[in-house]
Formats: C-alpha cells, structure tokens, sequence
C-alpha cells in the first residue's frame, strides 16, 4: 500500500462513498460535484493549505494499474504546535485495508512532515470506523476520551471517541518490532 498524489477524478469517487456515509462525518450533508471540484482546487492543489490529501493505492502487480482503495488526509495542520487531525474515507468494498492506511498517514505526519501529534474523531454510529480506532489506539499506545452526545444522526445523539496519538509512542512500537 502506498500513498500517491490524489487525482480530481479519485477526488470524485471520494465524494460518492462520502455521501452514502455521512453518518460518520462532521458534515453530514452531501457534496455536490462543484463542492467537490472547489475542495480539490482550493484545499487538496494548494500546497498553502492547512490540509495535506492523498490517494491511498494498493500495488496490484507489475503489469496491472495500482488499485484506488480510498483517501487520507492530515488536516488542521497546526504548524507551530506540530499537530494534525488525521482524515480517513476508504472504498466500502475494500475491508481490513484501515489499519495499513492509518500505519502510512502516521509515517507521513511522524517521519516526513515532523508533526508531534496527530488527533482524530470518530462517532460511535460508525461502528466499523469505531473497530479501527480501538485497535490504532491499543496499537500505538494512543491517548483516548468518549465525549457524550457529539453527534445527532438518525434520531439520536451519538458518543464521540476522541483519539490522540503521540509521535514518541508510535516510534517506540516500530523500534520494538
């Protein structure tokens, strides 16, 4: 798995897997494809951005095309404070890819961009996103909190799991592996 430049055309399949679900997100009303195209230009071409976006690819083999399994991002970039909130929607038919995406966004920030803390949210009526979380946050050592109430979807108030995982801890796991 590798991460790419993230083209408009992926951009725009991000955007259908978004909306179908929004239950998971901060926002959660759909994008229409000129929000989805002002994002790309504004946000993920503007090298001055406060948001970095890539395509997560899967090699396939040396005679086939890489395979688009989704996109992430480190977001909120808070330069001075060395910290990002970290931003990830994959493909709903590829499964058990998160964790290796999550692995790569975390080398990004760490290794490559010098960033000491990356951040993240995840609502509890995502529950496969929930899976991925707990065992990031287990894996690495990450600090966690459930804020109740955070979100209102389909009738209800849903709990926040707020996550942050600490540069320090996330290299101590690969020096020990």
């Amino acid at each position: 798995m590798q991460l790419e430049f993230l083209t408009e055309m992926q951009c725009e399949i991000v955007r259908k897997w978004r909306n179908e679900c929004r239950q998971a997100l901060r926002t959660p009303y759909s994008l229409t494809e000129e929000m989805q195209r002002d994002f790309y230009r504004d946000i993920v071409c503007n090298r001055n951005a406060l948001d970095r976006y890539w395509a997560i690819l899967m090699e396939q083999s040396a005679t086939m095309n890489a395979k688009f399994l989704g996109m992430g991002g480190l977001t909120n970039i808070q330069w001075q404070n060395h910290l990002a909130e970290i931003s990830l929607i994959m493909d709903p038919n590829v499964h058990g890819k998160g964790f290796e995406a999550v692995h790569l966004l975390l080398q990004e920030a760490f290794d490559r961009m010098g960033l000491k803390t990356v951040c993240g949210e995840c609502y509890g009526c995502n529950t496969l996103g929930l899976v991925l979380w707990d065992t990031a946050a287990e894996k690495y050592g990450a600090y966690h909190t459930t804020l109740p109430n955070r979100k209102f979807w389909a009738g209800k108030f849903w709990d926040s799991y707020y996550f942050s995982i600490d540069a320090d801890d996330w290299r101590r796991v690969h020096e020990s592996a």
